[in-house]
């Protein structure tokens, strides 16, 4: 009975260490995954809306550029699932993801553009 209690008593302790640990050792390299996919979404978005606006052979050369560009994302998809599976959640990969944004945002009005959507 001692070991089960004992046993208990270090998971409540070892499972936030562990998770602790986990983002200190990946914050930076989700960060920059972080900017480089949400770069690449926001290029996409802009392609389209520049392919909708105005129909050219250029603007569909841009589009299928910035289609390209979106295999940044699959890195970053890739290291959430790995930090998924290690045990985080999706609310410490959001914070991850916010914290990436604040670390590339120079001001309040970059943060503002990172969060913001366009129509």
């Amino acid at each position: 009975m001692a070991g089960i209690l004992v046993g208990l008593g270090l998971s409540v302790v070892a499972t936030p260490t562990w998770k602790a640990a986990l983002i200190k050792m990946n914050q930076s390299k989700f960060s920059e995954l972080t900017f480089y996919c949400d770069n690449a979404m926001r290029g996409h978005l802009l392609a389209k809306q520049r392919l909708v606006g105005g129909p050219s052979e250029e603007n569909v050369t841009r589009l299928k550029a910035a289609e390209i560009d979106l295999l940044q994302c699959q890195d970053y998809d890739l290291m959430r699932k790995r930090l998924i599976r290690w045990g985080l959640t999706e609310n410490e990969l959001s914070e991850m993801s916010l914290l990436a944004i604040e670390e590339k945002g120079q001001d309040l009005r970059d943060v503002i553009r990172v969060h913001e959507i366009r129509y």
